[in-house]
């Protein structure tokens, strides 16, 4: 369970450092360029992008170097608050094509958080 859980964490690390960064360096015209942007100021992007960039961190330093083991499970657990949302902002809007890779995220974050949780009790 343990190889499964890093693979996930991995994955997701990878996933949301580069989603994250990527909402921080690019530029606001960049930005707003993409659909689901609409209405909502760059300031917003960029802080969704600090707190994925934050999480994708959070997935892997600790059991890297042994830090604050339960960052991990609280990073995943901030993931599926984000991925939820995202899921229910992509089907508000209509956009259910888009809500597919939010969904899988949020099932991926959940059992990094059940698995890293049941390790930790």
């Amino acid at each position: 369970m343990s190889v499964f859980l890093w693979i996930l964490q991995i994955l997701l690390a990878l996933m949301f450092i580069g989603i994250g960064g990527q909402r921080l360096v690019r530029r606001e015209a960049q930005l707003k360029r993409l659909p689901w942007t609409d209405g909502y100021p760059p300031s917003a992007i960029r802080a969704l992008g600090v707190a994925e960039l934050v999480a994708g961190l959070c997935l892997l330093v600790p059991g890297l170097f042994g830090w604050a083991p339960v960052l991990t499970p609280l990073a995943g657990a901030g993931l599926v608050v984000l991925m939820a949302l995202a899921v229910v902002m992509h089907l508000r809007r209509g956009e259910r094509q888009s809500a597919i890779l939010p969904a899988i995220l949020l099932v991926m974050s959940g059992t990094v958080v059940w698995g890293r949780l049941d390790q930790m009790l």
